[in-house]
């Protein structure tokens, strides 16, 4: 196993070769069309890669992060289960392994889906670099699988390629990439928002060019209101909203640059989550779903000191009643995003993801 982020750069500087909550046991399996998922992004969708990277910051490698899952820490940055472990639910899949975590015989046996998604990372190559695995570096790692790995159970390139295109591509990354602009120079939300969507979407026509036809996107989250800012806001509870107000200046032109890559690229289909619309109407819906806390953290169970939810922190006794775990979503919140998701297309559209994995 890879155990170094300096090993990871160093390997991929080689050259490549050519070629629950919410009773989720009643959740059914809905997708003979998905064969795998391949799973991109941050820390909202990491499930342990960063606890193979040696850093020493990594909270999500110890108690209480995985309290709810099985009572153990897996580098999943909630107490339970993510987004893509209940989409894996759904699609009757195993849960996608982290590829950090998979020694080169596993890699070469695993055709349901893999992890690249790491804590911190962000579209852009610059994005806390030295201690996550980047979208870029994300990528190219994929392009490994495809060119290594999958060829080892997929003997015809016919049949590899429509593993590819039937299979489920999740998306989740841009909020570190404005966390990592807070104490620089702004440049104007537009021009930032443009240079950051050109970027994504230059990542997506080149998992477009390896094979990937299904997408499902997630925008950026309200960051304004995590609890580690709302904590602090006057009066307590409230959101940043200078901050959000940045990120929706991305979060509104993604639709837009989703539709034109769908249109140029023949096959292509997408699914936009708008996980930004639905954290925000839970701040005042969440109790018909019993949660009662929607900006206060679980970990730390304050809202003093530098609110960071440390290991062996003692997180609140019913994490069932908060939206948010520590600034990520509690493993409720979770749950009902993707039964939303899935079901309508309020949250998500055009299309839901039933109709997504069925086209």
């Amino acid at each position: 196993m890879i155990t170094n982020y300096l090993i990871i750069s160093f390997l991929l500087t080689l050259p490549l070769p050519l070629t629950s909550a919410m009773n989720s046991k009643h959740l059914k399996h809905s997708s003979k069309n998905t064969p795998a998922m391949y799973v991109f992004g941050d820390s909202l969708f990491e499930n342990g890669n960063g606890c193979y990277l040696g850093v020493p910051t990594n909270e999500a490698c110890f108690l209480p992060y995985g309290i709810d899952f099985g009572g153990k820490p897996t580098g999943r940055y909630t107490n339970g289960k993510t987004v893509v472990d209940y989409l894996a639910i759904l699609l009757g899949l195993p849960f996608p392994r982290a590829y950090l975590g998979l020694s080169k015989h596993q890699r070469s046996k695993i055709a349901t889906g893999i992890t690249y998604a790491s804590g911190g990372s962000g579209i852009l190559q610059e994005t806390n670099n030295e201690t996550s695995l980047t979208l870029p570096i994300q990528l190219k790692l994929f392009k490994r699988t495809v060119q290594n790995d999958l060829p080892k159970m997929f003997k015809e390139q016919v049949v590899l390629e429509r593993h590819l295109s039937e299979s489920l591509f999740v998306i989740n990354a841009g909020v570190n990439d404005y966390g990592q602009i807070k104490n620089k120079i702004l440049p104007s939300p537009s021009s930032f928002a443009l240079f950051l969507l050109k970027e994504f979407s230059r990542h997506l026509q080149e998992l477009y060019i390896i094979g990937a036809r299904k997408f499902l996107v997630n925008n950026i989250p309200p960051a304004g209101c995590f609890p580690s800012i709302a904590a602090r806001m006057t009066p307590k509870g409230n959101c940043n909203e200078t901050m959000n107000r940045r990120i929706n200046s991305y979060n509104k032109r993604l639709p837009g640059v989703l539709r034109q890559l769908q249109s140029r690229l023949p096959g292509l289909i997408f699914v936009h989550s708008d996980i930004n619309r639905f954290l925000m109407e839970m701040r005042t819906t969440a109790h018909k779903y019993g949660i009662l806390d929607t900006w206060k953290p679980c970990c730390p169970n304050s809202i003093d000191g530098d609110l960071r939810c440390h290991r062996n922190t003692i997180p609140c006794g019913n994490r069932n009643t908060h939206l948010y775990f520590d600034d990520h979503p509690s493993q409720i919140t979770n749950d009902i995003h993707v039964r939303r998701c899935f079901n309508e297309t309020t949250i998500c559209r055009p299309l839901s993801l039933n109709q997504l994995v069925h086209a």
